[in-house]
């Protein structure tokens, strides 16, 4: 049996756990003093800006974590395929290889997602499928790399300076996100986030948001943080441009330290073309 472990940034739910079988590791965050795991998504429905503060730190899980969940599967002679966040986002990935590597590697494989949040919900959704069609531990690791380049994530905030503060934002004009009304527009681009536009209010930021989606795009997610109500509209931009209504998916404190209490965007999945 093929058993998918992931990170909490993949914001799964109970219930999207148990039926993709799917274990995961949990990121950390510290605030007011204490160190707190994450869990499942239901309880992230809206992030309370009032229960962080801005020195608020999280951290990606401990080697000891990791090993201790794959040598427990691998002793069940269970094969493990690891999922993680982009590696150019946090060291989980890193992590998880060397905890591979410590087990002999035989039974385990694991993918850098090259992404986070609804884009490894996307993976993880798609590697099962692959799984309950047949396909081997190795043969559904090779067929994610190649999948990974499909997903798209793009998302836009009122302010960078989480993004900038986190050191996790690639080149950016000292401008952007400064000017008043500003809202740059954002992607994972090879597992990092760059800006690709820039908007001028609410109403051009979901506009752009909703454009980048094609007609064809499968699994079209909306995501956001503290401002479910700007998330709900930018569904219902999509769902006149795709013709249904897309899912909405809360991200969980540790994302959004990094992105911005005001955070919202849309992942889906590409039409592979032959």
């Amino acid at each position: 049996m093929i058993v998918i472990v992931t990170d909490t940034t993949a914001y799964l739910t109970r219930r999207e756990a148990k039926e993709l079988n799917t274990l995961h590791i949990p990121m950390t965050y510290t605030t007011g003093g204490r160190t707190v795991q994450e869990n499942h998504a239901e309880l992230y429905t809206e992030i309370n800006r009032e229960d962080f503060d801005e020195d608020m730190k999280t951290s990606q899980p401990g080697m000891s974590t990791i090993l201790h969940r794959f040598a427990r599967l691998r002793a069940t002679a269970c094969e493990v395929l690891c999922i993680t966040i982009s590696s150019r986002l946090s060291g989980t990935y890193s992590n998880a290889v060397v905890c591979a590597r410590e087990l002999g590697d035989k039974g385990i494989r694991v993918v850098n997602s090259r992404t986070s949040a609804a884009g490894m919900a996307i993976m993880i959704r798609e590697a099962r499928r692959m799984i309950d069609a047949g396909m081997t531990l190795d043969e559904t690791a090779d067929a994610l790399l190649a999948l990974r380049d499909r997903i798209m994530t793009y998302f836009s905030v009122r302010d960078l300076t989480p993004l900038r503060r986190s050191g996790r934002l690639g080149f950016v004009r000292q401008s952007v996100g400064t000017i008043l009304n500003q809202r740059p527009i954002l992607t994972c681009k090879d597992g990092a986030v760059v800006c690709c536009d820039v908007a001028r209010g609410t109403n051009e930021q979901l506009r752009k948001l909703a454009e980048r989606v094609p007609g064809g795009a499968a699994d079209v997610v909306v995501q956001c943080a503290a401002n479910r109500e700007t998330a709900e509209r930018l569904a219902m931009v999509l769902s006149e441009r795709l013709g249904r209504i897309p899912d909405i998916r809360t991200i969980g404190p540790v994302l959004a330290t990094h992105l911005g209490f005001d955070v919202v965007g849309v992942a889906w999945l590409e039409q592979e073309t032959h």
